[in-house]
This record gives C-alpha cells, structure tokens and sequence, in this order.
C-alpha cells in the first residue's frame, strides 16, 4: 500500500515544472534583450516561487494592452488619419517649399516620427522653461486662476500637502465656477493620497480620476504607469516636464531634504490642441477600459467628436507649416500599449546619432538599456563630446547602485559624467544646439517600455541654446567625476553596484 502523500514535496515539484516552463518561455520564445532576459531567468532561478509572480507583475509581457486598449489606440488612430496623411503628402511633397527646419537635417526625424511613431509636425510660440518647481507652481497656479473653461490635470504623483492642497482647492473652487475640470492622476504613483482627497474634486463638480486602478483581483496593471505631468488650460497654453505635484518639487518638503532641480515647459499655440487631444485620448480610456468596451461601437460613445474638436482643429493647417517664422515640435507620447513602445528612446537615439558636436543630458536615473548606451558611446568613439548630469543624492538607494556603475563604464568609453549637487529630476536632451527635447522620460528601461511617457521635441536653434544656457549654468554648480571616483570605492560597494545593474532592466 502506497503510503501518504508528502504534500510539501508535491508543491515544491509544482513550483519548480511551472519556475522551468517560465525560464523556456525566455530562453526560446521572448524577444527581448538578452540583459533582461538572462535578468528574469536569475530572478526565476534563485527565487522559486516568488520569481514567478514577480516575471508575472514586472516583465511587461502580460497586461502589455488588453483588446479594448489595442481597439481604443484603433479607433484613435482613425480619428488623426486625415492629419497624418495631409502632413506625409505636404512634408515629402518635391515642390513643397519646406523652411530649412523642417528639410534639412533633421527632416529624417520628423518623417521617423511622423510615420512609426503617429506623431504630427505642429507649430508653438515661445516656450517658456522653468527650472524651479516653486516657480512653476506660481505661475500655473495663477494659470488655473484664470481658467474660463477647461483645466486637464494628468500626474504620476499628486500628494496631499500644502501645495497638493492649494492646487486641489483651486480646481474645486473652479469647478464650482462652472469650469470643466478633469484631473487624471496615476493610482501607483499617487498611493499614499487618500481617495477621499480626489473625492473632493468630484464632490465640486469636478471630475477625479486613477490611471488604471490597481485591483488586488487582477493586478497586471501594477506595471504600467502613467508617468506623464501635464497641465492644459483653456485649451490655450499647457505645461510638460519633470514636476509632479508635491511639496519636495519646490524644495519644501518637511520630510525630503534632496535640494531637488528639475524642468518644466510652457508651450502656447497649436501644440496645445495635440497635448489636449492626448489628454482626452487617457482620459476616455480610462471610461472604456472600465466598462471593458472591445468594439469600436462601444468605444465611439467615449470619444465625442464634439470633445475631439482639437484633433480636426490640427488638420487642414498644412499651409501654417509652410510658415518660416514658426517654432516647430514633435510631441512623442508612448506607453505599453503601443504596437511600437519605443518611440520616444528611437528619437532620442536619431538625435544622439545625427550630433556631429556635442550631446548633452540631464536624467535623475542613468540605466540605459544596450542600444541606448551603444548610441552614446559610439558618438564619443567618434568625437562628439556626450556630457551627462546625474545626481549626487538620490531618492532611491537601488537606482543610485545600478546608475553608479553605468557612469562608471561610461567614463571609461570617454563620456563625461558631472554629479549635480543635490537630486537633479530634470529629463532634458541638446544635440548641437540646434534641436532638444524636455519632458517625462528618464534615461531607464522602465521609462522606455513600460511607463506611459510624454517628450516635446523642439527643432529651434534658439530655444536649444536656452536649453543649452540651462544645462551650463546647471553643470557649473556640478561635480567633474573621474574614473577613479568610482575605482577607489571598496569591494563591496562596488559589488553592489554591479548587482543592482544586472537587474537595472526591471528598476
């Protein structure tokens, strides 16, 4: 007679057929980069059990897009068809008399972002930058003060402090005015916020609402995270950058002591119009995603043209292009969802590639996956002079390991790393002086697969110096390393640093 069942044993097998079965998938099926494949067999070897639900919540090849996502990027793309085609026929047009901009040498850009990435040529006054969060809240502060009719919020993190209540009470205080106030607001990055705070602006007239809310039932979308912060105002001028909502933003944090630098961009004009769209495009989403909508009848109900009118506001205005004395941008939006997620680290990689001078970048995370990191040492290979600011104090003891030894490989392949005194958040790239882009995105896997990201690329000589002005008085402050730096840390930190890179695919 047989004897008892070794119930343990029986799970442990279990676990281990299911932690071999997840390690073929990788070896023999995932098409990712071989770093972060070998990263997750790791992760699955040494970890049984848990590795599995972690591969399951973290390698972004579950809960990539659900099919009322894929239906809703579908339908949208139907509604901006007629912009996109008006604009490849004007910009590869022979007789077009394009300004040099747009023809020149940065004409493969746009086309590259324009075909595989769905993102318009569009026109802006002048940018203004911000390189303080306390000067930015005033001014957008006084922004919604003045709102007639609409305010979009959209943040990753929205804190109830004393600035996240002042913002809150304004947008109820203008919801109760009549304004349309929508604020989107990311449920990860916004955890430690009571509901019943958002609860107030709903309360108001307002309307409060998570990017994809996380259930403990099902909870894929842990993952994916809505990293954009955007403010739109009367459909008249809008706000992007690094700046959430929160008092350590401004250097006021009674908590956070990091002497915290960062960027934002006012932008006026029609790009306004593309930033609202995208807006509505998370915000009516979020109702279908809710509601699990899988038809395109079911979807049209959550994007009234009446609410779209920005989109058709940008078609027809291909004559505007043709104007020499118009500013002109890309917005890049990209996430998960996308059939081509790499849209915004493709651009940053073009404009790497095509500097014949000098690139400079401003990140608060410096983890860059293998294409990345091969762009910019081979414009160093061939004397383009790559100058990069990371920071000296850090929010996130991990991130400051894994960055640590990327900088330290980077120095030896001849790019120059400044360390920034105090927490530098600012997500900013200059090629040349001559082109450069602000907004969400940092220099991290993370950020190039698996957040939903937001980058406005100015091609203007003139507001690139700005930026370019920003980043020297920015490096002035900072802190030439050398590789010795980094050398004469003991073993230990050191062997930290390279533990923590090896799974820098995933932080």
């Amino acid at each position: 007679m047989d004897g008892p069942v070794n119930i343990p044993a029986l799970i442990q097998l279990i676990i281990s057929l299911i932690d071999y079965a997840f390690i073929f998938f990788i070896l023999f099926f995932e098409r990712k980069e071989a770093t972060r494949r070998f990263a997750w067999i790791m992760v699955l070897a040494f970890l049984p059990g848990l590795g599995i639900v972690l591969y399951l919540l973290f390698s972004g090849n579950f809960f990539a897009g659900s099919r009322s996502m894929k239906e809703i990027n579908k339908y949208v793309h139907h509604l901006t068809e007629p912009l996109f085609e008006e604009q490849r026929t004007l910009l590869t047009s022979p007789e077009a008399q394009l300004p040099a901009a747009v023809s020149g040498e940065f004409h493969p850009l746009i086309m590259m972002n324009l075909e595989r990435g769905n993102c318009p040529l569009i026109t802006t006054d002048k940018p203004q930058l911000y390189v303080t969060g306390s000067d930015f809240f005033e001014d957008v502060c006084a922004h919604l003060e003045e709102a007639k009719t609409s305010i979009c919020m959209e943040y990753f993190i929205f804190h109830k402090d004393e600035i996240g209540k002042r913002i809150m009470d304004i947008l109820c205080r203008k919801a109760k005015e009549g304004v349309d106030v929508k604020l989107i607001y990311d449920d990860f990055g916004s955890i430690l916020t009571p509901t019943r705070f958002f609860k107030k602006l709903n309360q108001c007239g307002g309307r409060a609402r998570p990017f994809y809310q996380i259930r403990l039932g099902l909870p894929l979308t842990l993952n994916h995270r809505n990293h954009r912060k955007l403010t739109v105002i009367d459909s008249q001028v809008a706000y992007v950058g690094g700046v959430n909502i929160g008092d350590e933003y401004a250097n006021q944090s009674k908590h956070r002591k990091l002497n915290w630098r960062d960027t934002v961009v006012r932008v006026t004009g029609d790009i306004v119009y593309d930033l609202q769209s995208r807006f509505l495009i998370d915000w009516y989403s979020m109702d279908a995603w809710h509601r699990r909508s899988k038809t395109e009848q079911k979807i049209e109900k959550y994007f009234p043209k009446e609410r779209f009118g920005d989109i058709y506001k940008m078609h027809g205005k291909g004559s505007d292009l043709l104007s020499h004395g118009s500013l002109y941008t890309q917005v890049l939006n990209a996430g998960p969802d996308d059939e081509h997620k790499g849209k915004i680290e493709d651009a940053l990689i073009r404009m790497i590639m095509g500097a014949k001078k000098r690139v400079c970048i401003e990140t608060p995370y410096f983890t860059p996956d293998e294409q990345f990191y091969t762009a910019l040492k081979i414009a160093a290979y061939t004397g383009v002079k790559v100058d990069i600011i990371i920071p000296r104090d850090w929010d996130k003891f991990f991130m400051k390991a894994a960055s640590s030894e990327f900088a330290r490989q980077a120095l030896r392949d001849g790019i120059n790393i400044y360390l920034y005194p105090g927490f530098i958040h600012s997500k900013m790239l200059v090629a040349d002086q001559k082109i450069c882009t602000v907004g969400t995105t940092n220099i991290d896997n993370r950020s190039f697969t698996l957040h939903f990201e937001q980058n406005i690329i100015f091609y203007d000589k003139s507001f690139s110096q700005k930026c370019q002005q920003m980043f020297e008085e920015d490096l002035s402050k900072s802190e030439a390393v050398t590789l010795s730096y980094y050398d004469k840390k003991n073993i230990f930190s050191r062997a930290f640093w390279s533990f923590c890179k090896l799974f820098s695919p995933f932080m």
